[in-house]
């Protein structure tokens, strides 16, 4: 008996990585511009952000439902194997409703985390999940072990431009309008119930970066015995992530090398939209 990693698609790997690490991902989808996206399979997120930045409709998503998860769980099963799932935070979505109703007649099978969080978070508890399994460890000593982290990792998110959360009906056009006039940033967290709160506003990038670090000097700073993901709404070659990095020396000191980077895909980055940065640790204690 072995056991499976299952993750659904908010989490931002890629469809090759679930491959190559023996990880189900169940995707969430989008609708923009009419056509409906499998997240992470139909479309990859240079051409998301590229659609999204050219369509001035409001993209949909939707979560993953209950039949989609017991496809997924009866597979496992019948090979004779258990699992432990994660899930975009409850306080966003109904994805892990889904999973759990799905895992009702699975009971001692299928383990489901609620994360709290969503993209670079989920793939905090999703990375270490990978590292507790190497060791041997079964699904439910996996499972206790990740919602004990989730009580104290932490996601923080540095936002280029108010305009997605205005077309998700998350702010007033007024304050969209304002915003972009004098180069707001605001900066988001994920709380403990696992949804949005404003850290504060900065003005300018640089400004962006100081508050998003100060944020995390403020939790204590990174644990970097623990995964420490940050995903970026765009081109990672562009050069705005390595900006960040280079203002943050503070923050990550000469462990840099330990970060783990990667894209926001197409459900985390409809509202987040392009140029978002998301960083998720644990802090130190």
């Amino acid at each position: 008996m072995s056991v499976k990693i299952i993750v659904d698609s908010a989490s931002d790997i890629t469809v090759d990585f679930a491959n190559k690490n023996d990880i189900a991902f169940v995707p969430l989808k989008t609708n923009l511009g009419g056509v409906e996206y499998r997240d992470g399979i139909d479309i990859v997120p240079d051409v998301f952000f590229e659609k999204l930045e050219q369509n001035k409709e409001l993209a949909h998503t939707s979560q993953v439902n209950t039949s989609e998860f017991l496809d997924v769980f009866e597979k496992v099963v019948a090979d004779g194997d258990e699992a432990v799932v994660i899930t975009l935070s409850s306080g966003l979505s109904g994805t892990y409703q889904s999973a759990e109703v799905a895992a009702g007649d699975y009971e001692g099978k299928i383990f489901v985390v609620d994360s709290l969080s969503a993209t670079a978070g989920e793939q905090v508890l999703l990375y270490h999940a990978l590292k507790l399994r190497d060791l041997g460890k079964t699904a439910c000593e996996i499972y206790e072990e990740l919602c004990t982290i989730r009580k104290s990792f932490r996601l923080l998110v540095c936002l280029e431009t108010l305009e997605y959360l205005k077309r998700g009906g998350r702010i007033s056009k007024t304050s969209a309008l304002v915003g972009g006039i004098i180069g707001i940033k605001p900066i988001l967290t994920l709380n403990e119930k696992g949804t949005l709160e404003s850290v504060g506003k900065a003005r300018g990038i640089k400004a962006g970066h100081k508050m998003l670090n100060d944020g995390i000097l403020a939790s204590g700073g990174i644990d970097f015995d623990y995964p420490v993901v940050v995903t970026y709404g765009g081109d990672l070659k562009n050069g705005s992530l390595d900006r960040y990095f280079e203002d943050s020396h503070d923050v990550y000191g000469d462990h840099l090398d330990q970060v783990i980077r990667g894209q926001l895909g197409c459900v985390i980055g409809t509202h987040a939209g392009p140029g978002a940065i998301v960083v998720s640790y644990v802090p130190k204690k």
